[in-house]
């Protein structure tokens, strides 16, 4: 390779880093315009402040941030051609481990004629619309800068956007959710989180090819 031919390939890779980076920056509004739309709508739970201390109804909020930071990891990563996750994917698969334990070890702690009612709550309806659709802002902000990048697994990249835009949407749903229970919250928000990313990886083997 020629010295200039060098030079014009190193300025692309700076100036990609650089929209991709500015891109980035825009998830920030993002979860802003998600916790209004849930306050304004559908109303922040009365006692968050007392929610946040008992460490299950914590737990709703570090798992959604938890997943969706590792996730973002990931999307940072599949940015890049060629590139493969490796070692990053092991973040979101202990989160995912972590809370499928948990589901089952509180569903052995209940007694077995109230575990369906746990499972049910009275939410899931509005949980399981409100996640998908207050995913919509980070999986658009993601798949822009996607898209200014140059992703060699369009489906992967697109699926692992998903999973951050779904945990970041889960984590601020939680201010209004009042269901505590990791049987609830995790088979709601898991199942919230899992439409998110098989529907992000089909849009992503569609509009993140290059």
């Amino acid at each position: 390779m020629k010295t200039d031919d060098l030079i014009k390939l190193l300025a692309a890779d700076a100036e990609l880093s650089e929209r991709f980076e500015k891109s980035f920056l825009w998830l920030g509004p993002a979860m802003l315009v998600m916790a209004i739309i849930v306050a304004l709508t559908l109303g922040i739970r009365s006692d968050l402040a007392v929610a946040i201390q008992e460490p299950m109804s914590a737990l709703r909020f570090v798992l959604g941030l938890g997943l969706g930071v590792a996730a973002l990891r990931a999307v940072i990563v599949l940015a890049r051609p060629g590139a493969d996750l490796g070692l990053r994917v092991v973040p979101i698969l202990a989160i995912a481990f972590f809370a499928a334990a948990l589901w089952g070890l509180t569903y052995l702690a209940v007694p077995a004629d109230a575990r369906a009612a746990a499972i049910r709550g009275e939410t899931a309806v509005v949980c399981l619309i409100t996640i998908p659709v207050l995913s919509v802002l980070p999986v658009v902000v993601l798949f822009s800068m996607l898209r200014k990048a140059a992703p060699t697994r369009p489906a992967l990249a697109g699926a692992m956007a998903g999973i951050a835009g779904a945990g970041l949407a889960a984590a601020v749903y939680a201010l209004h959710c009042t269901e505590d229970s990791p049987l609830f919250y995790v088979t709601w928000y898991g199942l919230g989180i899992i439409i998110v990313m098989t529907t992000s990886s089909i849009m992503g083997r569609r509009l993140l090819r290059w």
